[in-house]
């Protein structure tokens, strides 16, 4: 799947003569951490996926393994098997793709692809691509467990639980998705707490089938749960799925370009996280989440979108300065307002209720740059999204 993500990256325009940036690290705005040389040098990331194929083959990690950032492996399904091997067929190299995203840059064509290129990397193999056992979810908990006893600060998980078990006996219900019943989930709390380490989770990508919604880990109340935004207009993309309505929390918390699926948004995130702990080592791994949410442009969050894109810049000034900018919200006693645009582009209104639960999305198509948004019987805000652009309207009784 990266591979067309990859062709996309080589077809941008460069920010400069010396590289090339891809649409997710554009959108949430990554160049400052690229021009004050954040690396997430001194930072031990954890990557639990399903496979690292050929990872020390990557043009684009060659960089890691020359400069010896591969601090651990561990395979949880075969041990027996050899480091990077595996099988195409069986999806084997989605780890390998995922940690591109958090760290990889390839020299010779001059393209980013992740931010924490001198971070320190430990990899678990958990997932077996031919079956789906809750044994894998054991896997991961032990992956986490050795990865925490090793100081791992971040960990990215890019894989999730809910249906599609090899024995279907084993496969969740939605009300299993709540934050507190599946051993993933409860693991992924528990050892944030006890080591403080930040988890960032993929969302899952069911949003455009019957399921639709998150499954475990992404659930979990600690882990930073990343969905999948599009690229100019920045409202979901339809594949990602929603955070369940009866949890007591958002999810997810943020979103991030990826074409192809969550996987590939969350890895950019990642890299993103190991360079504002570069810079403030001394963040736990709650105040790194905390971080991350103030940063992206929303006041109110969603079930679809979280809080939206982050952006690097202001990240960063608050790691820099705990000053956390004041986010735009529009007040109204009115049941029409009026919005004014830069430039007549389309937009997404988004309705909620009961503050985060989206109930309607309306998606327009506009010949001028002012438009007027009326208030429904059901929703008591709404977020408006056009090309590059989140704010939002409060009603007021």
């Amino acid at each position: 799947m990266l591979r067309f993500v990859k062709i996309l990256l080589l077809l941008l325009p460069a920010f400069s003569k010396a590289q090339q940036l891809g649409f997710a690290l554009e959108q949430i705005n990554s160049q400052i951490i690229i021009d004050q040389k954040l690396t997430g040098k001194g930072v031990k990331v954890g990557v639990i996926d399903g496979g690292f194929l050929n990872a020390n083959k990557e043009e684009s990690l060659a960089h890691i393994f020359a400069d010896k950032l591969i601090a651990g492996y561990r395979d949880f399904i075969d041990s027996t098997d050899f480091p990077y091997s595996g099988s195409k067929a069986l999806d084997d190299g989605h780890g390998t793709e995922v940690l591109e995203l958090i760290a990889g840059y390839n020299q010779k064509k001059s393209v980013q692809y992740g931010l924490a290129t001198e971070a320190m990397y430990y990899l678990a193999r958990t997932d077996h691509g031919g079956y789906e056992r809750r044994s894998e979810e054991e896997n991961a908990i032990k992956a986490m467990e050795w990865m925490a006893s090793n100081g791992v600060k971040i960990i990215n998980i890019s894989l999730g639980y809910n249906y599609g078990y090899s024995r279907k006996a084993e496969n969740y219900v939605q009300s299993d998705i709540d934050g507190r019943s599946t051993i993933l989930t409860q693991a992924v709390d528990r050892i944030s707490e006890e080591y403080g380490i930040l988890f960032i989770v993929a969302a899952g990508n069911d949003g455009s089938k019957k399921w639709r919604i998150l499954g475990s880990p992404a659930d979990a109340k600690a882990a930073l749960t990343v969905g999948a935004s599009k690229f100019k207009i920045w409202d979901e993309a339809g594949y990602s799925s929603r955070g369940p309505e009866w949890l007591e929390y958002v999810k997810p918390e943020v979103t991030c370009f990826a074409s192809s699926g969550t996987s590939f948004s969350t890895p950019i995130i990642t890299g993103l996280a190991a360079c504002l702990l570069q810079r403030n080592p001394k963040l736990s791994g709650a105040a790194l989440k905390e971080v991350i949410i103030k940063s992206c442009k929303l006041s109110l969050p969603n079930n679809y979108i979280g809080y939206g894109p982050p952006d690097a810049e202001i990240a960063l000034s608050i790691v820099s300065s705990d000053a956390v900018p004041e986010k735009k919200e529009i007040n109204s006693t009115r049941k029409v307002h009026k919005i004014e645009l830069k430039t007549p582009v389309p937009y997404v209104a988004v309705y909620h209720q009961n503050g985060w639960v989206v109930k309607e999305k309306v998606v327009k198509r506009l010949k001028k740059n002012s438009f007027r948004v009326r208030r429904n019987k059901i929703s008591n805000s709404c977020t408006i999204i056009s090309q590059h652009q989140q704010f939002q309207i409060v009603w007021q009784e």
